[in-house]
């Protein structure tokens, strides 16, 4: 069961964290969440996809790990990522952002999951300096989230604009793998580069201006790397 409590000097400075990846982190999965803020990143390493949220319809991108539910391609045996660049959500850890009610009021707060193994006491980098102030490491931590928190703002807009210009398209993914077997895979959506290529003069100055057009060539371009995950699929099955 977490335990999410709101970190403080007082009560937590003899806490440290270590940073580590692994199946028992929940990193062993097929796909993960990532923000149009790092998009430019991920695109370099991970094919970008779409997911739509069967309950509420609304869709969220996604970085594609492997081809099945629980199967992260880029994880290795030592629990290392064979990536250059790890999403954000993966380095976020056992922390989030919230708020906290104190007597001037509500405030934002980081709050740790002290039931999570990576938070030790007296082990790992500290998360307070003895001086009471954040330690490089909850430094790194405030950063992660505060990004990651701006990139979720940037969503729906996002999201609106690439509907308002129909720029979407389901993308199946059929795939000879080295043990003879071929999988029917469901990606999810993609940005549909000829209607991108082929907007109205109108419709790319206002993705542009917004920032967006940016990212949709981002998406777009970010399926040469499935190549290479079907490559590394194939070298894991030998």
């Amino acid at each position: 069961m977490k335990n999410f409590q709101p970190l403080n000097f007082e009560q937590h400075k003899s806490l440290g964290y270590t940073e580590k990846y692994g199946s028992e982190y929940g990193h062993q999965v097929g796909a993960v969440i990532v923000l149009p803020n790092e998009f430019a990143k991920i695109q370099r390493e991970y094919p970008i996809f779409f997911r739509k949220d069967s309950e509420t319809g609304q869709f969220f991108p996604v970085a594609l790990l492997g081809f099945e539910e629980k199967e992260n391609l880029f994880l290795n045996e030592d629990s290392s990522w064979s990536t250059r660049y790890i999403p954000l959500s993966m380095i976020q850890g056992p922390f989030l952002i919230g708020l906290q009610q104190q007597e001037e009021g509500q405030k934002l707060a980081i709050y740790a999951d002290l039931n999570d193994s990576r938070i030790q006491e007296n082990a790992g980098p500290a998360l307070f300096n003895s001086d009471g102030q954040a330690s490089p490491t909850l430094n790194k931590v405030r950063d992660i989230l505060s990004f990651r928190h701006q990139g979720s703002e940037q969503i729906a807009p996002m999201m609106e604009a690439f509907l308002k210009h129909n720029l979407l398209e389901p993308v199946t993914i059929e795939i000879d793998l080295a043990n003879g077997k071929t999988v029917h895979f469901d990606a999810g959506y993609t940005v549909y580069l000829e209607k991108l290529m082929s907007l109205e003069s109108d419709a790319v100055v206002e993705l542009h201006k917004s920032g967006l057009l940016s990212l949709a060539y981002n998406i777009a371009d970010s399926l040469n790397n499935l190549q290479d995950l079907i490559n590394i699929k194939n070298a894991k099955m030998k």
